[in-house]
């Protein structure tokens, strides 16, 4: 059975983008997945001739702040952006993981694209995250786990479909959306921060149920 191909592309600030690319290349390998990583977001204005079935981001594009080092690109450019966006309308599969939906200075159009954006985080604990009810392709299986990650705060778009949220100080939470784009699909998984998240069991199936249903939509199939 011939492997689905999926390009991930890295980048930003404050995160362990290698330990990530190994750690997921891993996982979905196990998954029929090949998974290839790099840095280069150029590569996103070319995404019909890479040939890919899914584009998976594991960026993180903040405020440029002292001492604080940039692996890869500072911002998704304003050209990238637009490419990515035509090329999951026409068709194509995108899954944002974690801080993705942290912009910086790239154009709030990623963020519509995404389905939404990154506020802030408090200092990484341990909280519950909790299926939403409803069946759905992305959290089959998965119950009801505990992780210590960064919990993030997001604005999701109105016209998102969550899938798994949590409840801090009184309020719940997005943790996984979906949204259909054109005739593409675009799905966002916000845990992820470490390799204590990476290895659980729960967040694996979530990555890989994720990717297999962007990929499940692709061109109306």
């Amino acid at each position: 059975m011939e492997k689905k191909r999926a390009l991930l592309l890295l980048g930003g600030t404050w995160h362990d983008f290698d330990g990530f690319a190994q750690s997921l290349g891993a996982c979905l390998g196990s998954h029929g997945w090949e998974v290839e990583p790099g840095y280069d977001l150029e590569r996103l204005t070319r995404l019909e001739r890479e040939s890919c079935d899914l584009l998976i981001t594991y960026t993180c594009f903040s405020l440029p702040a002292e001492g604080v080092p940039v692996t890869g690109s500072e911002k998704m450019e304003d050209d990238q952006i637009d490419a990515l966006t035509a090329w999951v309308r026409a068709g194509g599969a995108y899954l944002a993981a974690h801080a993705s939906t942290s912009l910086g200075n790239s154009s709030p159009a990623l963020g519509r694209l995404i389905g939404g954006v990154f506020i802030k985080h408090p200092p990484m604990f341990s909280f519950p995250v909790y299926p939403v009810y409803g069946a759905h392709p992305i959290t089959a299986g998965i119950s009801a786990f505990t992780v210590f990650d960064e919990m993030y705060i997001e604005r999701c778009e109105p016209f998102v479909d969550v899938h798994m949220a949590t409840v801090h100080e009184g309020t719940v939470h997005p943790l996984a959306w979906s949204k259909s784009e054109g005739r593409g699909r675009v799905a966002h998984v916000a845990l992820g921060h470490s390799a204590e998240v990476w290895g659980l069991e729960p967040y694996q199936r979530l990555m890989v149920q994720a990717a297999d249903w962007a990929v499940a939509g692709r061109k109306g199939d």
